[in-house]
């Protein structure tokens, strides 16, 4: 009888130790790939396929600056985003809501700040296009993580309810 338990217990701890946590997600150079975009206010639904077909860079990866690619490092300058060496940061195109619209609004650069405490991710979005200057915040609730997985949910515009699927 100990032994099954032992058994129980220990496929239990192997489990959990396999499970995605905040701060593996916070880690830089780890790609994880949009896999599902759903909004909807009383149940959710797929979005648009208008919308979903035109994004591009499906990926949440965290960058430092000092880290960036010389591209990317040019199309900062271009139009004149000033960060820190040491920040945080984030090339992507699969935010589908922007001063509480939704659709598709282009490549963004995002500052990510992530507090584990509360799973939440705090960003400062630039859209990388000549009329945009100033950043528009963001903040994204961790709201599921499995093992290879994990789900984020718009909590600037609740209403709306905004989840986005990602996938190692």
């Amino acid at each position: 009888m100990r032994s099954i338990v032992f058994i129980v217990l220990l496929v239990i701890c192997l489990d959990a130790k396999a499970q995605l946590n905040c701060s593996i997600i916070s880690t830089t150079g780890t790609a994880y790939h949009a896999t599902a975009f759903k909004h909807g206010k009383g149940k959710l639904l797929p979005t648009d396929t208008a919308i979903t077909n035109h994004i591009q860079q499906r990926t949440f990866e965290l960058k430092t600056v000092n880290a960036l690619t010389e591209s990317e490092k040019n199309e900062l300058i271009k139009y004149k985003i000033k960060l820190n060496e040491s920040d945080t940061v984030m090339f992507y195109d699969w935010d589908i809501i922007h001063n509480g619209k939704i659709g598709y609004f282009g490549k963004a650069v995002a500052k990510v700040r992530i507090l584990c405490g509360d799973s939440m991710i705090y960003t400062q979005k630039y859209l990388l296009k000549e009329a945009e200057t100033k950043y528009v915040p963001n903040q994204f609730k961790i709201i599921r993580m499995n093992q290879n997985d994990f789900i984020l949910n718009d909590r600037i515009h609740p209403y709306m309810n905004i989840n986005y699927y990602f996938k190692k």
